[in-house]
């Protein structure tokens, strides 16, 4: 009998649950608790944006390990061990010994991230058909938005607007999380035979830096909603903490529909070339609600919007890095995608930060994302595949 650990639909649901906890709860934790933690004089709200670039720093740090980890110990053990480091980061935020600790929590938690992002999605691509990759990578990546979901929607309740409870709770799931998708974090062999093995092998450089120039617009242009879109309700548009933090359940159906939606069904019947444009597009119009409106709902529906660009496009770029760099040097270029985009997050953190701390506000973030959302857009133009790929580039 086929173990566990080798069944497709088991190593799906533990990709699904990797990134959940990982990016859902590890990563995304810290936005709504962003709020309470202002309240509660844990972090100004310039040491936020501070401290969102010492995140994405450890993701960038994981990013660039992540690949040559995983050819030492393969790429299942480095995901486990990934996520039980996430575990323990989450725990550890519990403990109010100021910003800099908070800031070395978070560094550990970019580790998780940056593993789960990487490496979900390259082992439940290991060892199915060609045609099925595209597909389960898509349905992957909504396990982030599941977590958010979960998270901003429970959190309120159970963490009462206290930062230390609400920490708690998230590592209690993340810890549950990675008992379960245990058995499906392995690494599979590859069953493609030697020809089609060598058919797969060649890179398409040129194309992959087109596409990480893509990715690296996109990725400045989801720090103000990713780790501001709480706090600019709650100090901008004065609602209430509890409300604020479940703004983001909002922003996490944007998310867990975005792999699916843009991933599977656009790119199945426009082709993936089309749906990347469409995310960079969908990306624009999400910052541009928040810039030219002052309405509540509007904000919190700009989060829709952008949680399904932010995970549209992330879906498709792991795609067509695999498509584009071959099964064998997937995780190799989807690490190096990573390394560019959590530069550029750690880049707009900072700058957004110190915006706010000039005392331009909230708006100049936003501002910040639609110009680069925009760059996007035009970059993703020039991403196109080798129709001997993909007929459908």
């Amino acid at each position: 009998m086929t173990s566990l650990g080798d069944r497709t639909w088991y190593r799906v649901v533990a990709g699904i649950l990797t990134m959940l906890a990982s990016i859902g709860l590890v990563r995304y934790a810290y936005s709504p608790l962003v709020p309470a933690m202002i309240h509660h004089d844990w972090l100004s709200s310039s040491q936020v944006g501070y401290l969102g670039t010492v995140n994405f720093i450890g993701n960038f740090i994981g990013a660039v390990f992540c690949a040559w980890l995983s050819r030492r110990f393969t790429g299942g053990v480095v995901c486990r061990v990934a996520l039980l480091i996430g575990v323990i980061s989450v725990g550890l935020s519990a403990i109010d010994f100021g910003p800099w600790w908070l800031a070395g929590c978070r560094f550990l938690a970019g580790l998780t991230a940056a593993g789960g992002m990487i490496l979900a999605p390259a082992l439940v691509a290991e060892g199915v058909p060609k045609n099925q990759r595209g597909k389960l990578i898509s349905i992957v990546f909504a396990g982030s938005g599941a977590g958010v979901i979960l998270l901003s929607l429970t959190l309120p309740m159970v963490s009462g607007g206290d930062p230390t409870w609400g920490w708690l709770y998230t590592a209690a799931l993340s810890l549950a999380c990675l008992l379960i998708a245990w058995p499906g974090l392995t690494t599979r062999s590859n069953t493609l035979t030697p020809a089609e093995a060598a058919a797969e092998s060649h890179v398409y450089r040129g194309r992959l830096l087109l596409l990480g120039l893509a990715y690296m617009f996109s990725a400045a242009a989801i720090v103000p909603h990713s780790i501001y879109l709480a706090a600019y309700i709650h100090v901008v548009l004065k609602q209430p903490i509890s409300f604020s933090m479940m703004v983001y359940a909002v922003y996490g159906v944007g998310v867990m529909l975005g792999g699916p939606l843009m991933g599977g069904l656009v790119s199945r019947f426009l082709g993936r070339y089309i749906a990347l444009i469409m995310c960079m597009g969908i990306g624009l119009i999400a910052a541009l609600m928040v810039v030219f409106t002052t309405g509540v709902w509007i904000a919190v529906a700009s989060g829709l919007v952008l949680g399904i660009a932010q995970m549209g496009y992330a879906s498709v770029v792991s795609h067509r890095a695999l498509v584009l760099a071959g099964p064998a040097g997937h995780i190799k270029w989807w690490s190096r995608l990573t390394i560019v985009f959590n530069i550029s997050m750690a880049a707009a953190a900072f700058a957004m930060g110190y915006m706010i701390h000039l005392g331009w506000g909230y708006l100049a973030g936003f501002w910040m994302a639609a110009g680069c959302f925009a760059a996007a857009m035009i970059s993703a133009f020039f991403v196109t595949v080798p129709r001997e790929i993909n007929s459908k580039g």
